[in-house]
């Protein structure tokens, strides 16, 4: 259920335990860190692609780490033996584990993990040390018989509670997927064309989430104009996310998930772009650039005509 992330079944055993990564480690300290912006979710508008919350912000990894590396510094300034690893999202570490076992919040039904008084809008970065901490208790599960995030999903990613299957995910097919997207789930990837939130938006949980304070403000819109991402200007807008998230998703991937967005528009407008495309030497941006021609067709031609008015 790993589609092509790989890395994923690899280092089974230092995922379980961070012993395997830090061979002397005793303690665990882990931190969570919104970056909520409360009434600034990504919507749908004419023209444009979606992006999940995080990726519009500064790149996340350096700051946090070095939010625990500071931790560590003052832990080693009190106890000169103590010695700390930092990590973040980068190590084969699944930091969700040990954060739900430290009380941070409790694995949802969507696999996230929520906490009561943030919900699910909060990244997670942690500090291994070699010396004894007092250990907290993990925090009970509040998603009672809520389904909703599951329901909610637009390509019918869970198969269970708490199981995702990353290969039918639209966030793992507008950022890690390097091919053409299967065509029976790109209708239900929309307009998204960076990550998904979509099982965070109907979480109720989700009503207590936080400004960000360890973070700087979103950098660029959760909304980007699909002309300029498959268009001649679309070296300027990369330009624009330098240093973000989004950035991580290489030009092809982005405009191959901005062709597709154009295709579930059904706009008329997007046709000299999708044609251009088409007949491109590319052959995975040539597929997805017809199958939005069709798209917009097949829409166009189902339409009720347009009866002119009685003489």
């Amino acid at each position: 259920m790993h589609g092509e992330m790989a890395y994923m079944s690899r280092n089974a055993e230092s995922r379980r335990d961070i012993r395997a990564w830090m061979t002397d480690a005793k303690s665990v300290l882990m931190c969570g860190f919104s970056y909520g912006e409360p009434g600034t979710r990504p919507s749908s508008k004419e023209g444009r692609g979606r992006l999940a919350r995080y990726a519009v912000r500064k790149d996340y990894h350096e700051i946090l780490r070095g939010r625990m590396n500071g931790v560590r510094d003052w832990l080693t300034a009190a106890v000169p033996e103590a010695r700390g690893l930092a990590f973040c999202d980068m190590s084969p570490i699944l930091e969700r584990s040990y954060a739900a076992a430290a009380g941070l919040g409790w694995q949802g039904k969507n696999t996230m993990l929520l906490g009561a008084d943030i919900g699910s809008y909060f990244l997670i970065a942690g500090l291994a040390v070699n010396v004894d901490l007092p250990a907290d208790s993990p925090g009970p599960d509040r998603c009672g018989t809520c389904t909703k995030c599951l329901e909610a999903c637009p390509t019918g990613a869970f198969p269970r509670e708490r199981v995702l299957d990353a290969s039918k995910c639209v966030a793992y097919f507008t950022i890690e997927s390097k091919g053409a997207i299967p065509a029976s789930f790109r209708e239900g990837i929309g307009d998204w064309i960076y990550g998904c939130d979509v099982c965070q938006e109907v979480c109720p949980w989700n009503r207590f989430e936080k400004p960000s304070r360890a973070l700087p403000p979103p950098a660029a819109p959760t909304e980007l104009p699909l002309e300029e991402l498959a268009g001649p200007g679309s070296a300027g807008v990369r330009a624009r996310l330098k240093g973000l998230p989004v950035a991580r998703a290489v030009r092809k991937r982005l405009t191959r998930n901005a062709l597709l967005a154009m295709g579930n528009s059904r706009l008329e407008r997007y046709r000299p772009v999708l044609e251009n495309y088409a007949a491109g030497a590319d052959p995975v941006l040539a597929e997805q650039a017809r199958w939005s021609l069709d798209a917009i067709r097949a829409s166009h031609d189902s339409a009720p005509a347009q009866l002119s008015p009685a003489p």
